[in-house]
């Protein structure tokens, strides 16, 4: 069988500066042992997202994969890193199936195949990735710990998908190694776990080099591993140690746990839009003490199209004095055309809508057709599966604010949890005193582990920008986190809940490195890719392919 061994080091041989130093020679791999290695480098990698409890197999999922491209040349590597990017992707977003079944009503078999289209598609990025990888560690020997870890993060953050992969987010229960996001991002974790990979496979081939330079850069490595370990546990303790001075506030959560409907649903039996379930929920947390409660995101309230429920709402929240956050679709008429808007509305104490916010990163498919999608011909056909699903939606233009009492309430809408950049823009410099409110409906996904991942998504965003998060999912698990990550409440999954919640917030702190540069800190990354790459063209082959 043929092998594709273009690595000098497959042969026992490794390169450092000018000089050949001979090495204990390497054994080749079958292509069966190939692509078990790279099967399981995939599964490893979807492992965290499924079960975080698993959260320590994202550091290691590089290893197997190393193992197999190690010696291959571009067509291999490519093909080894879609398999690994299929099987990731296919077990990350397995939910894709149950996604179908709900959003058209089709058998699991034919879902199952649209699912696997996706896979085969999104698995192309880690394909990609590992190929120019590949093609600079045979020009750039001994630069792993730099390339690996840089091409695969960066190339799956440009890799055109819904939303950008982070390996980080399958991280939250690692608080310890979470700390650090507040600098560089998720995408620095993400590098971080991916070196920690490479250093791992180098301790394991070190009896098979005496490479200077390799010793050199792990050590290099491992210093780096410290620097971002001691920081997180120093971060921690002082958010900590933050934390337990801040005064609370109380906050009321309702979980209504809507059923999947591809059509406007009615309200539920008993209830009227006038005076929906939630309302009844939160007039008993009124009582209990909230200073202000939410509802989670929801496929239609009627409250930007019927004037009974405006003064209903206004009638009652006046009534307890406690202001309220909901969701809703406001239509209007714009440029003589009616246009809708996913929209986050805020009733004050006196039951006025006090200020609103339009959902500005829109869900593709779901609330508009991407330009290709809209050539003569393709629209019709994109409309007849996305069905009642797909609901043209305008975008909003700006992040807003609301004021509760000295705290400062960012909302944003279910999808917009997945742009970090976007989620840091609305933190700025000036974050004294705001909370994230995240408000969301993942009853597409069935009963799946898809409101898990987004729930650890937006953790990672409390982090990021170092201020306190509630994320409030219509069917759970929704979670209230502090800025160092720490859950202070949480709901079940899958069920309808009313929490009480006392966030711990201050109106003096808040705000990151990650908040104020988060542009820059991408900008730096997709430059330091660039002057690899350019390295790369200027530097001789290694060793011609074999």
């Amino acid at each position: 069988m043929a092998q594709f061994d273009a690595d000098p080091a497959a042969h026992g041989v490794t390169l450092n500066g000018p000089s050949l130093v001979q090495a204990e020679p390497v054994r080749a791999l079958t292509w069966a042992a190939r692509l078990a290695l790279a099967a399981v480098s995939g599964v490893m990698m979807f492992a965290p997202w499924v079960n975080p409890v698993l959260f320590w197999t994202g550091w290691l999922a590089g290893v197997p994969l190393l193992y197999a491209l190690r010696g291959t040349g571009l067509p291999a590597a490519f093909a080894l890193g879609w398999l690994t990017g299929v099987l990731c992707f296919a077990g990350a977003s397995h939910w894709m199936i149950d996604f179908m079944i709900h959003l058209k009503g089709l058998s699991w078999w034919v879902s199952a195949g649209l699912a696997t289209l996706f896979w085969l598609y999104t698995g192309l990025a880690v394909g990609f990735a590992c190929l120019l990888y590949r093609w600079l560690a045979q020009r750039l020997p001994n630069w792993d710990l730099l390339t690996f870890p840089l091409v695969i993060s960066a190339v799956m953050a440009i890799f055109p998908q819904l939303f950008v992969t982070d390996f980080a987010e399958g991280q939250a229960r690692f608080l310890l190694a979470l700390q650090g996001v507040d600098l560089l991002g998720a995408q620095g974790l993400n590098i971080m776990m991916l070196g920690f990979s490479v250093l791992m496979f180098q301790l394991l081939q070190a009896h098979q080099s005496s490479s200077r330079a390799a010793g050199l850069g792990m050590l290099a490595g491992t210093l780096v591993l410290l620097l971002w370990f001691a920081y997180g546990l120093y971060a921690l303790s002082y958010w900590d140690a933050q934390v337990r001075t801040w005064e609370t506030m109380r906050i009321g959560l309702v979980q209504p746990n809507d059923p999947p409907r591809r059509r406007i649903p009615p309200p539920r039996e008993g209830f009227t839009r006038e005076a929906p379930e939630e309302m009844v929920a939160s007039r008993r947390l009124a009582k209990a003490g909230a200073q202000w409660v939410a509802w989670p995101e929801a496929r239609y309230k009627g409250y930007y199209d019927r004037f009974t429920v405006r003064s209903s709402y206004a009638r009652e929240v006046r009534h307890w004095g406690v202001p309220l956050f909901f969701h809703d679709v406001e239509t209007r008429w714009e440029n003589a055309e009616q246009v809708s808007y996913n929209t986050v509305a805020w009733l004050d104490g006196s039951g006025e809508l006090a200020g609103q916010y339009r959902k500005v990163k829109r869900m593709p498919f779901g609330e508009y057709l991407p330009a290709f999608f809209q050539l003569p011909g393709i629209t019709q056909v994109t409309r007849m599966f996305m069905g009642d699903y797909l609901r043209q939606v305008g975008a909003g233009t700006e992040h807003m604010e609301f004021l509760a009492g000295d705290m400062r309430v960012l909302p944003k809408v279910c999808y917009e949890t997945a742009f970090p950049q976007f989620v840091a823009e609305s933190v700025g410099s000036d974050a004294a005193g705001k909370l994230l409110l995240f408000l969301s409906q993942d009853n597409w996904f069935g009963e799946t582990s898809q409101p898990f991942q987004h729930r650890d998504m937006s953790i990672i965003r409390g982090v990021e920008n170092r201020v306190p998060m509630i994320h409030l999912i219509n069917n759970g698990p929704s979670v209230a986190t502090v800025p160092s990550g720490r859950v202070v409440a949480s709901t079940p999954a899958f069920s309808r809940a009313e929490r009480l919640v006392d966030m711990p917030f201050s109106a003096s702190a808040g705000g990151s490195f990650y908040s104020r540069h988060a542009l820059a800190i991408q900008r730096c990354q997709y430059a330091a890719l660039a002057l690899l790459l350019f390295w790369g063209l200027l530097a001789r082959r290694s060793a011609p392919p074999v």
